[in-house]
């Protein structure tokens, strides 16, 4: 542990400050960063890559309408659903340590599923995980359009929603759902009598010297955090209540350089064999191929394999990617409300199509 430690900070103290002329970054992908912010779509983008020679930081734009600012490194954006597969790893080490384990049954850390959710038992942990449970995006008894639908749906309101639900759908083909996640959460506090953001920190964050990385970001960094964007005004603050699993978490380029380069092998963790859990492939549906919390995406035009998963919340976009081959990764944070992920595709893959000739939308 001490020397995996000392490894990390060794990586970190090597690391490229963030680049004011951005000239690492290749020409056409920080011409499209910028222009996009000349635009309207973004307030601010920052784009960090990792492979083999270390991290380095390209920052775009403003932390918010009010100043001038560039984000950075440091700076702290909603990574919206990037959450999923930080959470997936989390429950991949507490299945090696056989705290839960993800071919579980996942009535058996929370009975009410058995009720009639789940009265068969045929749902695991996996199934929750990987979006095959069947179940539907959010809570039935909630308005899927509020942003902040979260923010008052109280524990009991959401174990009497499932204590009567039935879903529509048979476990095993793919249907995204924030609510597994939720039940997740749930289950492990419930089982292992804490709760998720505090095991999180201990289990992963911490040796992963994630230490900007929050649900709730504590006072003395709530200057570093970056405003939404959208629609040409600023944004109020996520706030998901009880259920930060699946979308919840705060974090900076540098600390999601720190878990991508532990994914590509960059930096040796402690829990390197739970990571190798997550990249395994366990579904191919159609054209969705999926890992532990991870999409894959067989690129023939290269040959490449990506994995990868996007995030949004009210007034942020981001992705983060990887190429385990070539043992490259990125992270792209924007406080705007478009996808805009060829950015990030297009680090890892040039042959990956860059959206061009936008219309501006500034002032509309």
């Amino acid at each position: 542990m001490k020397k995996t430690a000392l490894l990390l900070i060794g990586l970190v103290l090597s690391a490229s400050p963030l680049a004011a002329s951005n000239s690492g970054l290749a020409a056409d992908i920080a011409f499209q960063a910028q222009d996009r912010i000349d635009k309207g779509y973004h307030l601010g983008t920052v784009i960090g890559v990792i492979d083999r020679n270390g991290p380095r930081y390209y920052g775009f734009g403003r932390l918010s309408l009010e100043g001038n600012a560039k984000p950075d490194e440091n700076s702290i954006f909603e990574i919206g659903s990037i959450t999923k597969p930080v959470s997936a790893t989390l429950m991949a080490i507490l299945d090696g340590s056989g705290d839960i384990l993800l071919q579980a049954t996942a009535a058996d850390f929370m009975p009410v599923l058995s009720k009639s959710a789940d009265p068969d038992g045929a749902i695991s942990i996996t199934d929750l995980l990987n979006h095959t449970s069947g179940f539907a995006r959010d809570p039935l008894d909630i308005d899927a359009e509020d942003d902040h639908r979260f923010q008052n749906y109280s524990l009991d309101q959401f174990h009497q929603f499932l204590a009567g639900y039935k879903p529509e759908a048979k476990p095993g083909s793919y249907s995204y759902s924030n609510l597994g996640y939720m039940i997740i959460e749930r289950a492990v506090e419930q089982s292992l009598e804490t709760d998720f953001e505090t095991l999180m920190h201990k289990r992963l964050l911490e040796p992963l010297m994630m230490s900007d990385s929050h649900f709730a970001v504590p006072d003395e960094k709530q200057p570093r955090l970056v405003t939404g964007f959208r629609q040409g005004a600023e944004t109020d603050a996520l706030d998901l209540g009880h259920y930060s699993s699946f979308g919840g978490l705060r974090s900076t380029a540098q600390d999601m350089l720190h878990f991508i380069g532990a994914q590509i092998g960059v930096y040796k963790t402690p829990m390197d064999a739970a990571i190798k859990e997550t990249q395994r492939i366990r579904l191919r549906d159609g054209k969705k191929v999926l890992a532990l919390g991870w999409e894959v995406m067989e690129r023939h035009e290269s040959g490449k394999t990506l994995y990868f998963h996007r995030g949004g919340t009210n007034g942020f976009v981001s992705l983060a990617a990887f190429d385990l081959e070539n043992q490259k990764g990125v992270i792209v944070l924007v406080n705007g409300r478009n996808w805009f992920s060829d950015l990030g595709f297009r680090v890892l893959d040039a042959s990956y199509p860059l959206k061009e000739d936008l219309p501006s939308i500034a002032g509309s």
